[in-house]
């Protein structure tokens, strides 16, 4: 789904340039970065509670799961009206209006845009809420092809209504209505998996204690991130415009692409390792870890060396030189490329097992340090091309910590975990060679 999201967006915006310009489209940009704050709402119960049900599913206690999924649904709901009413009052005050200041949005525009999708998001959570009942049943390929075919029908909607002409509140009603007809459909499909029982008996304030603090930890993710992403791109909004919004996240938008292919393969091995920690198999999570690792190593280093030797190339192709590339900007992004990958080979370890605790705490640290260090050099320097520099060295501070702590879980040393990933790592390189080999036998 990633790796589909990342596709689109690299077909969109040429078309967005195109139809909208560059200072309609910074706008439209910085309009959707309130997506990120708004899928904060469930406070990461949602991925707490998918950890904790396949843990209890493999272990057979039902009952528990039904638990689960009621307290999380009931959860959601209550979360949701209570930001809806926070929202609504920011509306009716004018805030938002004043908050952005577009020259080109109207902000009856805004106001309505930002309600759209909010209930967007909150489709979109119920949505990821079923992705449970596919991982602990062995069918999360099945639960992900889903997702991608209404991520595709998202995209298609937009790209085809900006085309076409259709005003910003139209392209956020056909949105919602992709999402409400995607999750009738998914319900409809995982019902077949896991009948889900639903009640208000089946709701316990025990079981919603237990998981509070992993969920808290959870939530702390993504607020960190929302600092280092979308905190960015109001800042830059804000100090430089919509043309430096449309230049950084173009820059960071085409080094993702890479990076995707490396998040697809941490969500790939996130249920695998939530049901090897459920089944109490500390040989096999080690052995995941050391592949994850090595694949996660080779396939960041092929796509960063492709991305120097091509990467303005593409850039300038992909936009038609309606932005100026970056070249200073461009390879920092992808020097942080490279370091983020170094963690998340482990962190994923800690997340999908709900050890992520104080992970989560010092990611959140150091992502504040991110906001606020760029925020300073935004303010004496008026430029974004040393901004990366911050999030390189914040990386390196999460190498240390999540590699210690991801081998406190696996029971495991470093004098094994090294030798046994660079033999991980040779025998990737090596794979297709020797099938070769058997294949002229």
């Amino acid at each position: 789904m990633m790796g589909l999201m990342t596709l689109f967006q690299l077909i969109s915006v040429p078309i967005f340039l195109k139809y909208w310009g560059v200072e309609l489209y910074g706008e439209w940009l910085a309009l959707n970065t309130f997506t990120a704050y708004f899928q904060m709402t469930d406070i990461g119960l949602n991925t707490a509670t998918a950890n904790s049900f396949v843990f209890n599913y493999v272990r057979g206690h039902y009952d528990k799961c039904n638990i689960l999924i009621n307290n999380n649904i009931f959860f959601i709901l209550i979360a949701f009206a209570f930001i809806l009413g926070v929202l609504l009052i920011l509306v009716v005050t004018g805030f938002f209006v004043k908050l952005f200041s577009f020259s080109h949005i109207d902000s009856s525009v805004v106001n309505i845009s930002l309600l759209l999708l909010f209930l967007q998001v909150l489709l979109g959570t119920f949505n990821n809420l079923l992705n449970t009942l596919y991982t602990a049943t062995n069918n999360y390929a099945r639960g992900i092809m889903i997702d991608n075919i209404i991520r595709f029908l998202e995209y298609f909607v937009l790209i085809v209504g900006v085309a076409y002409g259709f005003s910003i509140l139209c392209l956020f009603v056909l949105g919602v209505t992709v999402k409400f007809l995607g999750l009738f459909f998914k319900y409809y499909d995982s019902s077949k998996l896991y009948r889900l029982t639903l009640g208000f008996s089946y709701l316990s304030k025990e079981e919603l204690k237990e998981i509070f603090l992993p969920a808290i930890s959870f939530f702390s993710l993504p607020v960190a991130n929302s600092l280092v992403f979308q905190g960015l791109t109001l800042l830059l909004n804000y100090f430089l415009g919509g043309v430096a919004v449309v230049l950084f996240n173009t820059t960071r938008t085409i080094v993702n692409f890479g990076r995707t292919f490396v998040d697809i393969l941490y969500k790939s091995v996130w249920p695998e390792i939530s049901i090897t920690y459920g089944n109490n198999d500390l040989l096999k999570l080690r052995q995941i870890h050391y592949r994850t690792l090595a694949s996660s190593v080779l396939i960041t280093s092929v796509i960063c060396i492709f991305l120097i030797f091509s990467g303005e190339s593409l850039y300038n192709l992909w936009l038609n030189q309606a932005v100026k590339f970056n070249l200073i900007l461009f390879t920092l992004l992808i020097i942080s490329m490279l370091t983020n990958s170094l963690w998340n080979s482990s962190s994923v370890i800690l997340l999908a097992t709900n050890n992520h605790k104080e992970f989560s705490i010092l990611y959140l640290l150091v992502s504040i340090a991110v906001f606020f260090s760029s925020l300073i050099l935004l303010y004496l320097t008026n430029d974004i091309v040393y901004l990366p520099i911050s999030m390189i060295f914040v990386d390196l501070i999460l190498v240390i910590y999540a590699l210690k702590k991801t081998m406190i879980i696996t029971n495991d040393k470093l004098t094994i975990l090294f030798p046994q990933t660079i033999c991980m790592f040779v025998g990737i390189i090596k794979s297709p060679f020797n099938k070769v080999k058997l294949f002229g036998k």
